[in-house]
């Protein structure tokens, strides 16, 4: 049929065309989501990454995505209406790490470490991969198939690298991870975006891990909870994980020399996952100890016999390690005619044992001063032996050795911990106010001179402080970087109260510095807040001592005859 003729109308008037703006992106970088910043959505670095030199990362979009079908959630064979619903899926081989972490929403990972039994009992390590009953996301879900997996990139992105216990992103699938410790992942991921909230993870993720059986992977949530509970202000929850933590490893075997190699099946990542999680446990029993969370401090009460963690890189890029070094042969390299290489994890552990050598003094009556005096050599020789090539926490391409970051915090804080309660600082109102993260204890005898003890402990504050004027995104450190800021900033506060209240501008920038990373690390760690109005309330007292004349007569008397000089805990 012809089309019909429309007779054209009259001209109509030209019209200019009108400029527009560009749409904007809807893609965008996580560190941008982050923030709350427009993102340009460029790849593979976006405009606001490029001018401030950030990490730049994208998550795949899952825009449009309708989830996966019933009928491909489950085995398509005729016996497929035989299988529970909780079944067990084999990860995609179809996973690419090179662009990303491709994350299969129906996935419930399964542990395939299996050895050979000798004295360990290796069979125990084999995890009840059944996905608990209560757990807020269920392969059936809506929730789980709308994407919850990107939290899984943000675990990477903003909290591994502080603890790295867990596979390496991309031999993920490799290693397979139990559905109880992938909650636990999205639980910690959950406190860095706003996109969800971890209150939803909260109520049944402590539960769905403690009824488990005993494996490496119970272990590992229970130690990744401690860290995150205490973190969220919740520290007899944090204890309560730790100590079942540490019990569980030694129920495992995990403390021996040879379970790694038996219970890897030759797999060299898996070995180095099961050796860094022993010693993960080390470091944060003997942390929460110091912090009065734990009372004792069990990992450091036998012999020490598990080989030590390689470099960050080897592990990440899943190099071929060289033969683990033992603690032996750390200590040894004192003495050597040749210098040996060891990895920042070992400087960590190092200076975790000085810390715990700090803490075992509090109950020493007899000898306690050659104890100091050797521990105040030990610190220092800690720093005198150093390699060059960890003498510098920024690495060339800007990034920041996360592990020798901490290694320094730790010795810092153990110097504090050595000298603060045997200087001339304690006076109130730093000492006698009620901060979390304190400490109680009785004043000592010094091995010093007041001065001399006061002095090593201002350099140890200022050092913390130092940790806090690197430029880099504090979200990604330890949250444990909190508690050592308040013993620096219990320190300076303390050094300016007995100046009567008189604050030189370098401890004015230093504390507003330290309160600026309280907020910061705040939008993450409920922790740091209340630090946070807790030591502005301190600063606030020791300012107005400056103008209080009757503070120039200060009495530090009653102040040592109280026998307290650390703060205490937060009555609330």
């Amino acid at each position: 049929m012809a089309e019909s003729q429309v007779p054209p109308g009259p001209p109509g008037p030209v019209v200019a065309p009108v400029a527009t703006k560009p749409a904007p992106s809807l893609l965008a970088c996580l560190a941008c989501r982050h923030k709350h910043l427009k993102c340009d959505g460029k790849n593979p670095v976006c405009g606001r990454c490029s001018m401030t030199g950030t990490d730049c990362q994208y998550t795949k979009s899952r825009r449009g995505y309708q989830g996966h079908s019933k009928k491909r959630r489950v085995d398509p064979s005729p016996d497929a209406t035989s299988i529970e619903p909780l079944n067990i899926v084999n990860v995609p081989s179809d996973w690419n790490f090179q662009s990303g972490f491709h994350y299969a929403p129906t996935l419930a990972i399964s542990s395939s470490s299996s050895g050979s039994p000798g004295t360990n009992d290796v069979s125990a390590m084999g995890p009840n991969v059944q996905r608990p009953p209560t757990d807020p996301l269920t392969p059936d879900s809506s929730a789980s198939a709308g994407g919850d997996g990107y939290l899984l990139d943000i675990y990477y992105t903003y909290f591994h690298s502080a603890h790295p216990i867990l596979p390496p992103l991309r031999f993920l699938s490799r290693q397979q991870l139990p559905a109880f410790l992938e909650q636990v992942m999205k639980f910690i991921a959950a406190h860095f975006t706003p996109a969800t909230s971890s209150e939803i993870y909260r109520p049944t993720v402590i539960a769905g891990v403690q009824e488990q059986p005993s494996s490496v992977e119970k272990a590992q949530a229970l130690l990744l909870l401690s860290i995150v509970l205490h973190s969220r202000n919740e520290r007899s929850e944090a204890a309560e994980c730790l100590s079942t933590a540490v019990d569980t490893a030694f129920e495992l075997g995990l403390n021996q020399a040879s379970f790694a190699d038996i219970a890897s099946n030759g797999d060299p990542i898996r070995a180095e996952c099961l050796r860094r999680t022993w010693w993960e446990i080390f470091v944060i029993e003997g942390m929460l100890t110091a912090l009065g969370v734990q009372k004792v401090y069990r990992t450091n009460q036998i012999p020490l016999e598990v080989a030590l963690p390689c470099e960050e890189r080897i592990y990440q890029e899943g190099l071929t390690p060289p033969p683990p070094p033992d603690i032996a042969q750390f200590d040894g390299r004192i003495f050597a005619d040749e210098e040996h290489d060891f990895s920042s994890y070992a400087y960590r552990i190092e200076a975790v044992r000085i810390l715990g050598r700090v803490v075992a003094t509090q109950n020493v009556v007899e000898g306690q001063q050659d104890q100091v005096e050797a521990i105040d050599a030990r610190i220092a020789s800690w720093f005198h032996h150093l390699p060059e090539s960890k003498l510098e926490l920024m690495r060339p391409d800007g990034s920041i050795d996360e592990i020798m970051f901490q290694a320094t915090m730790i010795i810092n804080g153990a110097s504090i911990y050595l000298n603060f309660p045997r200087s001339d600082l304690l006076s109130s109102p730093a000492v006698a106010s009620e901060v979390i993260c304190g400490h109680h204890g009785p004043i000592s005898v010094p091995a010093f001179s007041h001065h001399a003890h006061a002095m090593k402990a201002i350099k140890a504050a200022s050092e913390l402080s130092s940790l806090a004027a690197i430029r880099l995104p504090v979200e990604r450190h330890t949250p444990f970087f909190i508690c050592a800021l308040t013993l620096s900033s219990i320190v300076q506060l303390a050094a300016c109260s007995v100046k009567a209240g008189r604050m030189p501008d370098p401890s004015r920038d230093r504390i507003g510095l330290t309160i600026g990373v309280f907020k910061s690390l705040g939008r993450t760690w409920a922790i740091s807040q209340s630090i946070m109005r807790q030591i502005k309330a301190v600063s606030r007292d020791v300012l107005e001592m400056g103008v209080r004349q009757s503070m120039d007569q200060l009495d530090l008397t009653s102040i040592l005859d109280t026998g307290l000089f650390w703060a205490g805990d937060d009555p609330s």
